[in-house]
């Protein structure tokens, strides 16, 4: 059976009724819920105590103190839960911790089952977040959170999940003392079969509380100790988890937002784990109270610097396929590797070019190369005609003088073409 966080108003004992043959007297209400109510009692040494007595309201009803299942049908479901009742208060009785609350009695009387816990002075954390926020500081939850650490370490090690941590459920006193109550929902973890008494509260239950096949675990504990830190830092629950399934399994996004990503007034370090403790799947999320207190130390407390973001321009595939085709449209049909080398090369030479100012042999600028190029020939054809004449004329007065000047002639030309570089080709004549 499920308890969610509507029930129906439980039928009180009425102040003055004594249980275990006077042994424990009822003073007034502390608090009801899905599957009992709380009360303020004296004890034989008259010591105030809380008194919790197994009562499903949805269930059962009270003729003067004694109570009955409501229906037969009901029977068989109130029998059963009374039962877990008695079998798990038992078993807390064995916990013995400064952060867990301490049992004293477990007995039957009125046809159900009752069990006496410590009175914890002090407020719950729903109190503290409505009434006095401005306790819940950046060192109060680190505080808080290491001390619910170790308790809920604790009683991991012995084999027990809680099952029903929520903000109501973990007091806090004047000294910073912080106590987990209410472990009516508690079980051993070996035990695997689906209890009578089971409690899910929306914002603070894991997925695997909704689903009835699913296997719960030690991370189901620490994904509801994150929902109720999530609810300290926001004053809010995180989106119930079924609702973030749905999400997720019809292909949306999780509705749940990060707490790093807010603006919250809190250590890096405590945020980013109560992020992680909220993982949907249980293989994501914290395996053990020693993990997160690990992970603290891990992280750093202020937030690091983002990472620089590079972002992708939409534009960019659609741009490189028109360059792509435009260049491929310019190329038509031809030697596409030869034009492209012959566009490279003449890019390469008009670089150069561009980049570096010609001048002559005596270093003055050039500032037409053309013109430039057309005198050089003009005086090149000028001093070779000239160097013909004067060998013409030599040769007819000595012929064992060799034909010298046509061989200067094509060296002068060819060492003035050299310096106008590649495109000049050396003459043949």
């Amino acid at each position: 059976m499920l308890a969610g966080n509507d029930f129906a108003e439980a039928e009180d004992l009425t102040v003055g009724t004594e249980l275990l043959n006077g042994q424990f007297l009822i003073q007034s209400r502390l608090r009801s819920g899905g599957f009992g109510v709380t009360y303020i009692a004296r004890d034989s040494l008259a010591r105030q105590v809380v008194v919790k007595e197994c009562f499903p309201a949805d269930l059962c009803t009270r003729k003067g103190a004694v109570v009955h299942p409501a229906t037969e049908e009901a029977a068989g479901n109130f029998h059963a839960i009374k039962s877990q009742f008695i079998r798990e208060a038992r078993q807390l009785a064995k916990l013995v911790h400064p952060g867990i609350v301490a049992v004293h009695q477990v007995f039957e009387e009125n046809n159900t089952a009752y069990m006496a816990l410590d009175q914890i002075n002090g407020m719950d954390f729903v109190t503290v977040s409505e009434e006095q926020p401005e306790l819940l500081t950046n060192e109060c939850l680190h505080s808080v959170l290491q001390q619910c650490l170790a308790a809920i370490g604790f009683i991991h090690q012995n084999h027990v999940l809680h099952r029903d941590l929520s903000p109501d459920n973990i007091m806090i006193d004047d000294d910073g003392h912080v106590t987990l109550i209410d472990f009516g929902a508690s079980k051993e973890h070996a035990d695997q079969s689906r209890p009578a008494m089971f409690a899910v509260k929306d914002g603070y239950s894991p997925y695997e509380f909704y689903t009835p096949k699913s296997k719960h675990d030690f991370a189901s504990d620490f994904y509801a100790l994150g929902a109720t830190f999530h609810y300290l830092v926001t004053g809010d629950p995180p989106p119930d988890s079924l609702t973030r399934l749905r999400a997720l399994t019809a292909g949306n996004a999780d509705p749940y937002e990060p707490l790093v990503e807010g603006d919250w007034p809190f250590d890096y370090n405590i945020l980013v784990t109560i992020d992680r403790a909220l993982k949907m799947r249980q293989r994501n999320r914290y395996q053990s109270a020693a993990q997160w207190l690990e992970d603290i130390e891990a992280q750093p407390k202020k937030h690091p610097l983002p990472r620089a973001m590079v972002r992708f321009d939409p534009n960019l595939e659609n741009e490189i396929a028109r360059i792509v085709e435009i260049t491929n449209t310019q190329m038509g049909d031809g030697d596409a590797a030869s034009e492209h080398a012959a566009r490279r090369k003449k890019v390469k030479k008009d670089i150069v070019e561009e980049s570096r100012p010609l001048v002559d042999i005596f270093g003055n600028p050039i500032e037409d190369f053309d013109n430039w190029q057309r005198e050089q020939e003009t005086e090149i054809e000028r001093r070779a005609s000239a160097l013909a004449a004067s060998t013409i004329e030599t040769n007819t007065t000595n012929p064992t003088t060799r034909p010298a000047g046509r061989l200067i002639s094509r060296l002068i030309k060819r060492c003035f073409s050299s310096n106008h570089g590649a495109d000049s080709a050396p003459s043949n004549s």
